[in-house]
């Protein structure tokens, strides 16, 4: 079956979204991947570990909050990573 010829509201729950977000081709490869698979998208992106060398790297000795808002995460969160990052 030619499923690119389908509208997308002959899609099956998140499928409808998936064709209207990254078109049929990229939904058949999602579907054909994780068919019968439960997945969850976490919020957060980035990995901790990347984020981790980020903040570190990026830290200036007083730009903590800055960095907690850039990355989504709160400020006591970032001050944990520098933290651990001194130890």
């Amino acid at each position: 079956m030619d499923f690119s010829s389908l509208d997308s509201s002959c899609f099956n729950g998140a499928y409808k979204e998936f064709i209207e977000l990254i078109g049929h081709k990229n939904t058949l490869l999602v579907h054909n991947y994780f068919a019968g698979q439960y997945v969850t998208f976490p919020k957060k992106l980035l990995s901790e570990e990347f984020l981790h060398n980020q903040i570190t790297r990026e830290y200036d000795g007083k730009n903590a909050k800055e960095l907690a808002r850039k990355y989504g995460y709160s400020y006591s969160w970032v001050m944990k990573v520098l933290k651990r990052s001194n130890t």
